[in-house]
């Protein structure tokens, strides 16, 4: 199944191009479903917050003219501490949702797309203090259903090889893993932070596996028609070597399992 669960729209800070030229752009490209993923950050104060009312009424009217793929309604929160996990989860209230990313993109109030995060530190430094934020601070967003990017921390690191694994931090991946499993939740696979490298996290998701983890999501992280889709094929059969068997999409934040083909 061709899916993109985590994308972004204008109604995000940072997005590109409107909604009905991604969905143009996805349907060409042969996707199936997608979940606009839009950002809601309580932790970087200048971000703002989207006008979710406008977007529900967009997507309805997009609904009847693109029959030929499932849109659903998605939101990603930006996590750092307790009361901003609060106040996402206040704003949301009365926002019918299909999907809920948790996020993480700072680090002890530093942004990781920054080079100061980077500054004097080793590759194995950096990454395991962003692994480590995000096992403390996922407990703060009880209500989400999927933890997103695991690997941000990669995106924007300078160093040569990039790539994340589970020896950069096995104790704080189990960590995480194991409070996903224990609630209910998944993780995703996202291709942003490869850019143009191979596919990496092989390992990474045999431990979810491991750990009792069935199923996943897979997302571009895509902010323009450019990306939506992109290299979805590929992630998934990185999960299927993982050893794990099922794609998840979501309706009113409740998974749906679609078994990856033999």
């Amino acid at each position: 199944m061709y899916v993109d669960y985590h994308s972004h729209t204008l109604y995000s800070f940072d997005g590109e191009s409107r909604t009905e030229e991604m969905l143009q752009a996805a349907i060409q490209r042969g996707v199936e479903e997608i979940c606009f993923t839009d950002h809601l950050d309580y932790d970087i104060p200048e971000y703002h917050v989207p006008d979710f009312i406008a977007r529900a009424e967009e997507f309805s009217q997009l609904r009847k003219k693109f029959t030929d793929i499932k849109i659903k309604e998605g939101v990603e929160v930006g996590l750092s501490d307790k009361v901003c996990a609060e106040m996402a989860s206040s704003t949301l209230r009365d926002v019918k949702l299909d999907f809920v990313i948790g996020s993480v993109h700072t680090v002890n109030g530093i942004d990781v797309w920054r080079d100061v995060f980077y500054e004097g530190k080793s590759k194995e430094k950096a990454y395991r203090e962003y692994l480590e934020t995000v096992a403390r601070v996922i407990k703060t967003c009880p209500w989400m259903n999927a933890l997103g990017h695991y690997d941000f921390v990669a995106k924007y690191a300078p160093y040569q090889d990039r790539s994340v694994s589970c020896k950069h931090a096995l104790d704080a991946f189990d960590s995480i893993f194991e409070y996903l499993i224990t609630n209910g939740m998944t993780m995703e696979v996202n291709t942003a932070s490869w850019q143009e490298s191979a596919p990496w996290g092989e390992d990474v998701l045999r431990r979810f596996k491991e750990l009792g983890g069935e199923y996943v999501t897979l997302g571009s992280d895509t902010h323009g028609a450019e990306r939506i889709g992109a290299r979805m094929h590929e992630a998934e059969a990185l999960v299927k070597r993982a050893g794990i068997k099922y794609i998840a999409t979501f309706s009113n934040k409740k998974p749906e399992l679609h078994k990856i083909a033999a």
